[in-house]
This record gives structure tokens, C-alpha cells and sequence, in this order.
């Protein structure tokens, strides 16, 4: 019994997207941009939690959100200072500092887009959109984490699994336009619906795995334990990020031509 034969368009297609990701060194720029998301976003999320609304701080999200109790609960706890603790310690030097730490992990993202769509550096400008991507990124975590645990209590895992995919395809079509500079979402489609799709997928397997995951290092190692455990998560979402970008970057190339005209036949065709 023969295989169906893989279509010479996927092969080439997949052999490209292998090609640039060794190019621009997927593997390095994912793990600079988990690095760079345990040492600075992190934190910067710390603070937003404690002086955003709700009660709730980041520990409380991170136990609610993988059903952590025990020794993995309490080790969050110990791990993230409480919105109180937080409020007291927060100055405007701090601030200040913790800002200009979180955008190295927007710069970060940005030279891995950058690499991957083959787009130079602006050099003052970057800064500027980093800013702007910073500021809607937070207000996509603080927006999408309670929408998908409200819509998973009403509809079940399948809604929350379609709503938290079409979120993550919105957030990986705003990031490169902005981080980037590209307004023709036409071209970051296929990469936003890659990093929606993987995403939502990690996702799922996140609230199986990483469950297991803590408590695990909470029980044998303690505080350390969990920042390992939250390290490895990182690490994976980070290449999910550098795929989603390597795979749109080339379907961009291949297809961004034909998705337009197809896109605007569409459009023409509704007018009339």
C-alpha cells in the first residue's frame, strides 16, 4: 500500500521555512526572547497586576489558571510578592528602570521579526513602536486570560479553545504590523494564523502539563523548582513565536501577491 505523495508545494514550502529558521538561528532568538521574558516582562506584568483592577494578583491568576494547590501554591505565593507588597515597594525610579528593562524584551521581538521578514533596523523609531506593542500586549493578557476562563465555565474547553485562537491570531496580526511597520495585514496573515493555531494548542496542553510541571518542582526543589518550570514554558511559547513569524515571513513572499489580488477580486465582487 502506497503513501499519498507529499505535493511538491509543501515540500518547497516547508524547506524554506526550515531555511530561514536556521538563517536567522530560530533556536538562539528563542531562547533570547524567553530570557528576555523571565528577567524583564515578567516583572513589568508583576506591577501591572498589582496596580491594574481586580483583587486578584499574578500569583492568584497562575494558581487559578493551572489549578495549582499545596506546596506548588504556596511556592507562587513565596515567588510573586502579593499586590500590596508590590504597591509599597514601586517608585518612580523603579518604574522607570523596569521600563526600560521590559523593552528589551519588545527589542528582542522586534529584530527576531525583523530577521525573519528581512527588514532593516530604523533605528529611534523601533523604540517608539516597541512602546506601543508593550502597551497593547498588556492589555491583551489582562483582556484574554478571565475571557477564556469565563467562556471555558459557560461553553466548555471547544469555545474557549476558538475564542483563545482567534485572540492569538488578532495578537499575531497587530504584533509584527506594529513591531514592523507593515500596514497590509493581507501579508501577515498566514504567520498570525499559524501563531493563533500553535498557540491555542500550547495552550491546551499548558493546562495538562504545566500542572504536573509545578508541582512536581515545588516538591522536589522548591521556589527554584517553579522558576525552571516557568523558564521551560517560556521557552516553548518563545518557539512557537519564532515559527509563527518564520512561516508567515515565507508565505508572505510565496503567496502575499495572490492572497491580495484574491482579497481584493473579494471585496469588488461584494461591491458590486
Amino acid at each position: 500500500m502506497k503513501l499519498p505523495a507529499i505535493p511538491n508545494g509543501v515540500v518547497d514550502f516547508g524547506i524554506r521555512s526550515l531555511r530561514r529558521f536556521l538563517h536567522i538561528e530560530g533556536a538562539q532568538q528563542a531562547t533570547v526572547i524567553a530570557a528576555q521574558a523571565f528577567t524583564s516582562l515578567i516583572p513589568f506584568l508583576v506591577v501591572a497586576s498589582a496596580f491594574g483592577p481586580g483583587d486578584e494578583d499574578i500569583a492568584d491568576r497562575i494558581i487559578d489558571r493551572f489549578g495549582l494547590d499545596g506546596s506548588s501554591a504556596r511556592s507562587v505565593h513565596q515567588l510573586f510578592n502579593s499586590s500590596g507588597e508590590v504597591e509599597s515597594a514601586v517608585t518612580w525610579v523603579s518604574i522607570v528602570i523596569l521600563m526600560l528593562a521590559t523593552l528589551s524584551f519588545t527589542r528582542a521581538m522586534q529584530r527576531m521579526f525583523q530577521r525573519a521578514y528581512g527588514i532593516a533596523p530604523r533605528g529611534p523609531r523601533d523604540m517608539g513602536r516597541g512602546l506601543l506593542w508593550l502597551a497593547g500586549f498588556a492589555a491583551w493578557i489582562a483582556l484574554s486570560s478571565p475571557l477564556r476562563e469565563a467562556l471555558e465555565d459557560v461553553g466548555g474547553l471547544l469555545l474557549a479553545l476558538t475564542v483563545s485562537g482567534l485572540t492569538g491570531l488578532v495578537l499575531w496580526l497587530w504584533t509584527p504590523a506594529i513591531l514592523l511597520g507593515i500596514p497590509d495585514w493581507r501579508r501577515l496573515l498566514p504567520g498570525a494564523i499559524v501563531s493563533g493555531v500553535l498557540g491555542a494548542l500550547a495552550g491546551v496542553a499548558s493546562g495538562i502539563y504545566i500542572p504536573i510541571l509545578l508541582r512536581w518542582s515545588a516538591e522536589k526543589y522548591g521556589l527554584i523548582g517553579i522558576a525552571f518550570s516557568m523558564q521551560s514554558w517560556l521557552l516553548v511559547m518563545a518557539f512557537v513565536v519564532v515559527t509563527g513569524a518564520v512561516v508567515g515571513a515565507v508565505a508572505s513572499e510565496l503567496y502575499g501577491d495572490h492572497i491580495g489580488r484574491m482579497t481584493r477580486r473579494r471585496v469588488r465582487e461584494r461591491a458590486g
